[in-house]
């Protein structure tokens, strides 16, 4: 199995949203627009920042450093399947890892 396919097949999850943005949010986070994924670990996620192209990284934030979620428009694929889109704001100095996926022995 590709790399390609393990990062499409999948359940993608829903979160749960605050009822409203705070004033200071721009301020106090950072966002990053993508499609969720969930991650082994409960307390982690994960968002592939570009969910069509099998190039694009994938960021892994810890849960709690979610400050703000907010629901973007929907991208459909060629074949029909359609990936819901989040921007997520998080907590501006937290950790997080960007992670990219390689073909080994291929020297792109």
């Amino acid at each position: 199995m590709s790399y390609v396919k393990l990062l499409e097949e999948g359940k993608y999850y829903e979160i749960q949203k605050r009822s409203g943005r705070s004033k200071t949010l721009e301020q106090e986070s950072t966002p990053f627009c993508g499609a969720l994924r969930p991650h082994y670990n409960p307390k982690m996620l994960l968002l592939l920042s570009s969910p069509l192209e099998s190039r694009g990284d994938v960021l892994e934030f810890r849960s709690e450093d979610i400050i703000y979620a907010e629901e973007l428009s929907s991208i459909t694929k060629p074949n029909g399947v359609t990936v819901e889109r989040v921007r997520l704001w998080v907590r501006n100095g937290s950790p997080a890892m960007r992670m990219e996926p390689i073909l080994v022995g291929n020297d792109d």
